[in-house]
């Protein structure tokens, strides 16, 4: 659809903010001024953007880049779990685009170096709980930080990597590790009174670390769809088929909690998240300051168009449906109205006003410009 109202095609407005995030490519396959995981959101958005709009402009170029990243990061592997596992997504979504099989080569060599740093059941028992599942956030030694954006993306790749095995052990290998973190999640940092995911756990102190980050959310809707479709593409009995229903019907909730919770989306129903990268107030943070938090939203809305996509093919939930396009259309409409210099380029709040436009406040608004064409 086009809610362009100036004779500007959506699809023009959603090219040209590509084009000005790809304006600052680098040799090495990276974005200037950018940081690793924040680059691979940026292409994950771009791939997005061309599958959700059947226009695949970008593929020849995200292959490029990819290639270019993977000369100097042998299989996009760092000592960050879950900045490697952002790749993981990237590749598996540029795999979905282009169909090249080094791309799901990447992806699954990912998985296997992360599997290793994923909790056993019972080697370490917090407050009583059992950490087994939880994928620990970093390869460094003594690392001690359990998390749930890590395990969020541990349990995204590895529904997802079940549905690329020929091999019906290998699938269950896959979907079994899957559940098993999905399962840390809801029992370590779900809170369900608030259908919200909470930070991480210190294994070491045994503290629990309850930020309200849009990203553990958003991320726990991913893996919640991603295990929802491996399921639904076996063959169930009825007590499988309502376990299954049970992870979309558990995206549903807490997408429904998150599009109206006050803390993340203003009063313009604009997803702000303000205590992450505040644009008012006291702390509020300079335009020319990167910051990881700047992304947080955008990774909580790709999972809200992915959730709407999956609910449109199975025609389930159609109220959840209306409440998903019209929340997108909204981001979307509001970066138009009030984030863009018109040029392409957009700040860092979503909302306005417009400010500076940056590297990673254009890498936040891609996954607007991805979503809009899924409604």
């Amino acid at each position: 659809m086009s809610l362009a109202t100036d004779g500007t095609s959506t699809i023009g407005i959603t090219q040209a903010a590509i084009n000005v995030f790809l304006a600052s490519q680098q040799d090495s396959g990276l974005i200037s001024g950018l940081g690793y995981w924040q680059v691979a959101n940026g292409y994950t958005a771009i791939a997005l953007h061309d599958l959700w709009s059947n226009t695949p402009s970008y593929s020849g170029i995200l292959d490029g880049l990819i290639g270019k990243v993977e000369v100097n990061t042998t299989n996009c592997i760092n000592d960050m779990n879950d900045d490697s596992m952002w790749w993981a997504i990237c590749v598996l979504e540029a795999f979905d685009l282009t169909g090249g099989p080094s791309h799901l080569a990447v992806a699954e060599a990912i998985w296997e170096h992360v599997n290793h740093y994923v909790i056993p059941t019972g080697k370490y028992i917090i407050n009583g709980t059992d950490m087994g599942g939880g994928v620990i956030w970093s390869s460094k030694p003594n690392e001690t930080q359990v998390n749930a954006v890590t395990t969020g993306l541990y349990a995204e790749l590895s529904a997802r990597l079940a549905c690329q095995q020929a091999n019906e052990t290998d699938r269950e290998k896959f979907l079994a590790s899957a559940i098993n973190s999905f399962s840390w999640i809801l029992r370590s940092r779900f809170d369900q009174d608030r259908y919200i995911v909470l930070d991480h756990i210190d294994l070491g102190t045994g503290r629990s670390y309850d930020w309200t980050f849009t990203y553990n959310t958003g991320q726990a809707i991913a893996a919640s769809i991603a295990i929802y479709n491996t399921l639904k593409s076996r063959d169930l009995d009825l007590i499988q088929s309502a376990t299954t229903e049970a992870y979309l019907a558990l995206a549903c909730d807490m997408a429904s909690h998150a599009i109206t919770r006050g803390s993340w989306v203003d009063v313009n129903g604009t997803l702000t998240e303000p205590g992450a990268y505040p644009g008012t107030g006291p702390d509020k943070k300079p335009a020319w300051e990167n910051d990881d938090a700047i992304g947080f939203k955008a990774i909580l809305l790709r999972s809200l168009a992915k959730l709407y996509r999956i609910l449109c093919r199975d025609d389930s939930h159609p109220e959840m449906q209306t409440q998903l396009a019209s929340f997108i259309e909204t981001q979307f409409q509001s970066l138009q109205l009030r984030d863009t210099n018109g040029k392409g380029q957009y700040g860092p709040w979503w909302d306005g006003p417009m400010d500076l436009p940056t590297s990673h406040s254009q890498l936040a608004a891609l996954d607007v410009m991805a979503a809009i064409h899924v409604v």
